[in-house]
């Protein structure tokens, strides 16, 4: 375990090489699994579950894994897997800048903040997505650069196929209006400044609304005050560094912005139910290994 963050691996890490941006390899697990350490990566991944069975967490929740499912990570969320044998799918890494070629267009919903990870498909489904995947595979090693443009369209047809199907699944993730897009952003700037800013005058402004207005949208797609949206995404990174560091409470609570222990402690129990304490002992009980 890191003494000072949470690890964060990269594909290199993983694969033992780098690569150019978009990586996929089949995925079998035999006897023990090398990540069932809480861990962040720097790049996104999308995991398609063919068959297999085990459990999944990502940010601290829970997902039983099933046949036909598919997962989605973004950078920094952290995550492990304790997956049984003959486990077998397809895992898709994409960096940053991968991602951001498709960036002028829709958004892919499910690498957004606050949304449910997890995709399940049919059967049917399921086997029409991995043709797409077997089309990126038989081309992705070619280094012509047209073959790398087709890569690149075969690959956005993949990820819009599974938005598709997200938005089916999940509607009310839809962020097609402007006050759903003013949420969008207030959730993504929080993810940049809630180590020094926990204001909602502060996010009102950058928005260019009033804090009372962000309230109203708050209480009304996120179903909690603004303020409390901010304090959780605190709370969040409190419990990932409390499960993926050696770091005390107390250098934890500093780093987090917090210059009282006792009062950190009794904001994690309001939002959390534990104190800081024995949150990090229960976790211990999901993950025994060393």
């Amino acid at each position: 375990m890191n003494k000072d963050s949470i690890p964060v691996l990269s594909v290199g890490n993983i694969l033992g090489e780098e690569t150019l941006g978009i990586t996929l390899f089949r995925h079998s697990v035999k006897g023990r699994n090398t990540f069932e350490q809480p861990h962040k990566h720097d790049f996104f991944l999308v995991f398609f579950v063919e068959k297999g069975s085990g459990i999944h967490n990502i940010d601290f929740t829970q997902y039983e894994v099933r046949d036909n499912q598919v997962y989605f990570v973004r950078p920094g969320q952290v995550h492990n897997w304790m997956l049984n044998e003959d486990t077998t799918g397809f895992q898709l890494m994409l960096s940053p800048e991968i991602i951001h070629v498709f960036s002028g267009l829709t958004a892919f919903l499910y690498f957004e903040q606050s949304v449910p990870s997890c995709l399940t498909l049919t059967e049917n489904r399921f086997q029409e997505f991995k043709k797409h995947l077997h089309e990126i595979e038989l081309i992705i090693s070619d280094k012509e650069q047209l073959a790398k443009e087709i890569t690149l369209l075969h690959l956005h047809l993949l990820l819009k196929l599974l938005q598709r199907e997200y938005l089916i699944q999940f509607p009310e993730h839809d962020s097609s209006t402007k006050s759903e897009k003013i949420i969008k952003n207030f959730n993504a700037l929080i993810d940049r400044h809630f180590n020094e800013e926990a204001s909602v005058h502060f996010y009102a402004e950058k928005l260019n609304i009033t804090p009372n207005y962000l309230n109203i949208l708050s209480q009304r797609y996120l179903k909690t005050p603004a303020s409390d949206v901010i304090k959780e995404r605190t709370i969040l990174e409190a419990k990932r560094l409390l499960t993926s560091t050696d770091l005390s409470i107390k250098e934890i609570a500093y780093q987090l912005g917090f210059n009282d222990n006792t009062y950190f402690n009794k904001v994690f129990k309001k939002y959390v139910g534990k104190t800081p304490g024995d949150f990090k002992e229960s976790y211990k009980f999901y993950h025994p290994y060393p």
